[in-house]
């Protein structure tokens, strides 16, 4: 059966939902049926190639089992490719009927359902569907086979004691009640009595208790208060309509009042496992490893369930599964356990207990699967336990086990990524090194290999003066290319945390004066300005190290200086007198705000400024290596006035007291 088709403005998009769905398909909450209708569904889409979409009309009724039916056919719409809505509302072909109109579907899909038990008078959903009138195909799917007219409801279950305690103590209480107010009310207030009675029934034990006090206390009612008393029958036709009001009453306010119960106890349950999935997303959002993310997993399970927990993966060598992790810790597995396991792994589907795969054993063995990837078997040995898994416990293991299996997934995901960025960062910075190699170390040494061939082929054509600059030129080259070498072992040390300090006291204005000898020819074309070293108190540093960071950063401020222009080297103690503070100041060219951190990393050069194309991009780094490994630290501030460049070197002043407990 079918409408015309939707009009074109009903198909118009949303900007606020851009894909709208052509095919809905209307979910009963009954698990085979569903199961059916997806697959239908899934058929229809991909035959037309549209989008589709499964609801769910949700009316606060549903108990734990459909509930558990309803999440696993949520998930095959999620494996099949659709999306999922739930709808709230009492009335569920009228909120299908407004959904599809609101979406502008072209069809919707329902099964083929026939009223069963004691709904014989309701009509089914096509027919109610129909009657509301819609503009969509509307595609009835018939069952794959058919179902009894009549069959055992799961919830009827026969009573248990607590019931029959409840209606019994609210029934006795009530007629305890009545007979001793019977000389002080009327009979109509003595059936508010009763009437207490099965809403007291229905708060505590159910509905099927407020039926059963209902219909106790219309018997009681009528035997024991109404004339003639200790029968059934009555003489005057007041008491009949009191009698037959106050079960009427009785069995509305019974359901309503069960209903109300059963709806609060799925809202606790389902606050308790909101609860408890947020704690678990907590305690995996914060693993940061593969094996946090497994002992979160298995201490949550371990701990709500009650029963032993292990985790397998397979092993280093790829031969098979081994136990990776346990609750107890001394949980082991028979061989045939450890098969089913494996079993699981290859098939990436449950086995064990409450499987249909080797029922018998005492462990359950669960796949945890991600984009067609196994990342472990979980197992749970359920033959522990007092009494089967219940529809809740079944549900929360599937939601845990799927979060459990997601999080192993993101950090697979990110130690892949890691690895990536580590190899990308690796290759980065050997390409950066042979570029550094190839320049820094090659124009020294070319300038060595010519000023040597020269004095070896011209020497009796050369003065003497000649001879010497040849000479001291192959000096200042060499000094040049050793200091070259000198910071690419130094770096390639502090990489690898093979730096070892050995302090000893030394005053600042001679690590400056050490620097400065060792700048050598450096220095010619410009004006070194030193103030306040001289005075200071002691450093208790390493100090070939200290002196060689002072090399490189006055080195840095020589290249970049103009001709005759002045490098400043102020000393001094910081506000709180615990740092000594040293500044080299130059007159270059300056650095760029958003590059005066970025001059401290490794290989960068910049390309203009304190770091142009001569340097090497490591003297600065190596800088604030040498000095982190004291405590101390380096910045890039503007030069005086604004010009230039100032490099602000700090170092912690030792306590005597602590450099006496180091050396010792």
């Amino acid at each position: 059966m079918s409408a015309s088709p939707p009009p074109q403005e009903a198909l118009s998009l949303d900007p606020a939902n851009p894909v709208r769905p052509q095919l809905l398909v209307a979910l009963g909450g009954r698990s085979e049926e569903d199961a059916a209708l997806v697959r239908a569904a899934h058929r229809h889409a991909q035959r037309e190639g549209i989008a589709w979409r499964a609801v769910h009309v949700d009316n606060g009724r549903a108990g734990v089992r459909q509930r558990l039916a309803l999440d696993q056919t949520l998930a095959l719409v999620s494996r099949l490719g659709g999306e999922v809505r739930i709808l709230q509302g009492a009335g569920r072909a009228r909120e299908l009927h407004e959904y599809a109109v609101e979406q502008g579907v072209a069809t919707l899909m329902v099964g083929r359902t026939r009223p069963s038990g004691w709904r014989l008078w309701r009509r089914p959903l096509a027919e109610r569907l129909l009657h509301h009138g819609g503009a969509y195909d509307l595609v009835v799917v018939a069952e794959a086979r058919p179902r009894p007219r009549f069959r055992h409801v799961p919830g009827w279950r026969s009573l248990g004691w607590r019931e029959v305690g409840v209606v019994a103590g609210c029934f006795l209480g009530a007629v305890a009640m009545a007979w001793a107010l019977e000389y002080w009310l009327e009979l109509a207030n003595l059936s508010l009595i009763f009437l207490a009675a099965v809403l007291a029934s229905a708060a505590l034990a159910g509905t099927r208790a407020a039926m059963i006090s209902a219909v106790l206390g219309f018997l009681a009612f009528n035997f024991l208060f109404t004339r003639p008393r200790f029968s059934l029958a009555m003489v005057e036709r007041e008491q009949l309509l009191t009698v037959i009001f106050f079960l009427l009453v009785a069995v509305v306010v019974g359901q309503l009042a069960g209903s109300a119960r059963q709806r609060l106890m799925a809202l606790r349950s389902s606050r308790e496992q909101t609860h408890r999935l947020l704690t678990f997303s907590r305690a995996l959002s914060v693993a940061t490893d593969r094996e946090q993310v497994r002992d979160a997993g298995v201490t949550t399970l371990e701990r709500w369930l009650g029963v032993p927990v292990a985790f397998l993966d397979e092993d280093e060598a790829g031969a098979g599964l081994s136990l990776r992790y346990a609750l107890p810790a001394n949980v082991r597995l028979s061989p045939a356990e450890e098969a089913a396991a494996a079993w699981s792994w290859q098939h990436r589907k449950p086995s064990g207990a409450g499987t249909a795969t080797q029922p018998g054993l005492r462990w359950r063995f669960i796949p945890l699967v991600e984009q067609q990837r196994v990342l472990g078997i979980l197992g749970l040995e359920l033959a522990v336990r007092e009494r089967p898994l219940g529809p809740d416990q079944e549900t929360m293991i599937v939601t845990l086990t799927r979060q459990l299996g997601m999080a192993l997934e993101r950090t697979r995901l990110v130690a892949e990524l890691g690895a990536s960025r580590l190899s990308e960062e690796n290759e980065r910075l050997r390409s950066a090194l042979l570029s550094s190699v190839s320049h820094d170390l090659r124009t020294p040494l070319a300038s060595i290999i010519g000023s040597a061939s020269s004095l070896r082929e011209l020497e009796p054509q050369l003065s003497r003066t000649d001879r010497r600059e040849l000479l001291d030129g192959i000096l200042a080259e060499s000094e040049r290319l050793n200091r070259y070498i000198q910071n690419l072992l130094d770096m390639t040390r502090l990489g690898h945390g093979g730096l070892k300090l050995e302090r000893d006291w030394v005053s600042l204005d001679d690590l400056v004066t050490a620097a400065l000898r060792r700048l050598g020819k450096a220095l010619e074309g410009v004006q070194v300005e030193r103030d306040g070293a001289a005075g200071l108190p002691l450093l208790y540093v390493h100090p070939a190290l200290i002196e060689q960071a002072l090399v490189n950063v006055i080195d840095n401020a020589i290249r970049f200086s103009p001709a005759n222009g002045r490098v400043g080297i102020l000393a001094g103690l910081d506000g709180a007198g615990s740092r000594l503070e040293i500044r080299i100041t130059d007159e270059g060219p300056g650095i760029p705000p958003e590059q005066r951190e970025e001059v401290f990393d490794m290989f960068f050069t910049g390309g203009e400024g304190d770091r142009g194309r001569h340097g090497s991009g490591l003297g600065l780094a190596i800088c604030r290596g040498m000095l982190g490994a004291h405590g101390g630290s380096v910045e890039a501030l503007p030069g005086p006035d604004g010009r230039g460049t100032a490099i602000v070197m700090r170092l912690p002043l030792a306590i005597p007291e602590e450099a006496g407990t180091d050396d010792d």
